[in-house]
């Protein structure tokens, strides 16, 4: 039998253990999108003293086969050998988190680089030189292994200090986002050089650059530090004048608060800016501004990024339109706001993806002062006569709207096919909605060429019409049937049960070859033969039959029922006038 051991005084440490393979590769993966590799790169420049950085991705061939790979080369301080060994390689070591203005904190950044098959790093320092690669890095870690950088020391590769990484088979080569305009478009909202500290005084890196060169450039581009935001133009008499009713859509309003602090936390402070603007003055500005189903282009709707967004390190990490409650007049009134609020007490994710690490009082307090000062925006607007333009232009696009359909509508009818019956003109129909007016039309011109009466349409729910039967033959003990309309009646499940149905009304078959063709109702077993006989008073006559039941379904073609009854042919010689 068991007996527990005596109880002793003496503790035993324990050494809680990581597996590092398992951290390295979470992380690796956290990050989303492949250009977030783009901020991490700029940020790092920074915090390392760049004034530019050159970045260009490129396909090559690397043993036979089509290769992603991105260079990154600035003019920074360089990396030291402690700095290469455990901030770049290792995980949550960072040089910059004890330098209050340095981005760089968590020490993750650089681990996105690992997403791929190839990592060379060629780095000078004021003292030394070295080359340190990575072969394989996401495949070591994805087969339970850790990375194996390697390092060593060379003479200097470039006349002046800085950092050169090579990535080769970033992101499994996925390179539809390393275009151009998607690149630079990313750098500008989501990466540090998309900061508007300019507007709030801040000149630190007012002459940081991006050299950006992707897949689709042979040249490079310079992209120049701070968020585009387009010229104030606020004065509504003057738009007015000149755009009229569409003044409302070059108006821009710049509000800007610079280090407000919180009455319950006295020690968290932020900045904010809000841009009121136009939808024309936007897409002026923004070439990325675009129907959303060019989204394959990596454009995108004013919708899909405006509002207001929250930083830190001045770099956008997560939009809060729910912030945005009772602004302007519409559910889509946020697209009005091209905003940013940077809050350096903002405690954010591994990924830089979200701000769920910060305290939910704080948070709480941050989202009520923010929305003080959007409705103090939005009683602004609304005094100083904004709405009314939006009014007005919403008006002139109604009416705009409503001309072009006119017209499309009457270019439309003038090309339809028309018949004449007693001094009317009959359209076509083109659906099915257009096919019970005319059956009504004819209805009321000739009382006597159907063998019912149509009493009830209701398209809305059910079958489309309640008739009354004219004739003797009922199929049920009342005098009323059902009438269903098909514009074209084609071989698909039928959406009714044709117990209760004595006609079908079509303008015409979707082909010869239906004669003979079955139709499914909905009550199985209940399938009909569509069925073609020749009378020589009534001309073709085409019904539905079912072999285990005598009540047959008429059909009715109308097109050539009219054709053989009054010799009624719709044609487009005579345009309407």
């Amino acid at each position: 039998m068991a007996t527990n051991p005596a109880q002793t005084d003496q503790w035993e440490p324990i050494q809680p253990e990581v597996d590092q393979r398992a951290d390295f590769l979470e992380i690796v993966h956290d990050f989303g999108d492949p250009l977030e590799l783009l901020r991490e790169a700029i940020s790092n420049a920074i915090d390392h003293k760049a004034s530019w950085i050159r970045i260009d991705a490129d396909v090559r061939q690397v043993d036979g086969l089509s290769r992603l790979v991105v260079r990154l080369f600035d003019n920074g301080t360089g990396v030291s050998t402690p700095a290469l060994k455990k901030a770049f390689w290792g995980l949550g070591y960072s040089t910059s988190r004890e330098v209050k203005e340095a981005i760089g904190e968590k020490g993750h950044g650089t681990k996105i680089y690992l997403r791929s098959e190839k990592v060379v790093v060629r780095t000078r320092n004021k003292d030394a030189s070295y080359e340190s690669v990575c072969e394989q890095p996401l495949r070591d870690l994805s087969n339970n292994r850790m990375h194996k950088p390697m390092l060593r020391t060379i003479p200097p590769p470039f006349d002046h200090t800085g950092t050169e990484i090579t990535i080769t088979g970033y992101a499994d080569n996925e390179r539809s986002r390393w275009i151009q305009r998607v690149a630079k478009d990313y750098i500008q909202w989501f990466t540090k050089v998309g900061s508007f500290e300019a507007l709030i005084g801040i000149s630190t890196l007012a002459e940081f650059e991006v050299h950006l060169k992707c897949i689709d450039k042979d040249e490079y581009e310079v992209i120049k530090f701070g968020h585009p935001f387009p010229d104030v133009n606020d004065d509504i008499k003057k738009l007015f004048d000149k755009h009229s009713a569409n003044a409302a859509d070059w108006y821009v309003k710049r509000h800007i608060w610079k280090n407000q602090r919180l009455v319950e936390h006295p020690e968290v402070t932020f900045d904010a800016v809000i841009s009121v603007e136009g939808d024309l003055v936007k897409r002026d500005i923004n070439p990325m501004l675009g129907d959303r189903k060019l989204a394959a282009t990596g454009r995108y709707r004013a919708s899909d990024r405006y509002g207001i967004w929250l930083c830190k390190d001045f770099i956008p990490v997560t939009r809060v339109n729910d912030w945005i409650s009772g602004f302007g007049s519409g559910s889509n009134a946020f697209v009005l706001l091209h905003g940013f609020v940077n809050c350096q007490s903002l405690s954010l994710t591994a990924n830089r993806g979200d701000v769920a690490n910060t305290d939910p009082k704080v948070m709480d307090e941050l989202r009520t002062h923010v929305q003080k000062l959007i409705d103090n925006v939005d009683e602004e607007l609304a005094n100083q006569g904004f709405y009314t333009l939006i009014e007005w232009r919403q008006e002139l696009r109604t009416l705009g709207q409503e001309k072009k359909e006119f017209e499309r509508r009457v270019k439309f009818i003038k090309k339809r096919k028309l018949a004449e019956l007693e001094g009317r003109k009959l359209l076509e129909p083109t659906n099915e909605a257009e096919l019970a007016a005319l059956l009504m039309t004819l209805v009321s011109l000739k009382p006597d060429l159907f063998d019912f009466e149509p009493l009830d349409y209701n398209a809305n729910r059910g079958i489309d019409l309640i008739a009354r039967n004219k004739k003797a033959n009922l199929i049920t003990e009342s005098e009323f049937s059902y009438i269903e309309l098909k514009h074209t009646l084609q071989t698909k499940r039928f959406n009714h049960a044709f117990d209760y149905i004595r006609w079908i009304v079509c303008w015409d078959l979707a082909n010869d070859d239906l004669v003979g063709a079955e139709f499914v109702g909905i009550e199985d077993p209940d399938i009909r033969t569509l069925r073609k006989e020749r009378d020589p008073q009534e001309g073709n006559i085409y019904y539905l039959e079912a072999k285990k039941k005598a009540s047959r379904v008429q059909v009715i073609r109308l097109r050539e029922f009219l054709e053989s009854k009054l010799g009624l042919t719709f044609s487009s010689k005579a345009p309407i006038s």
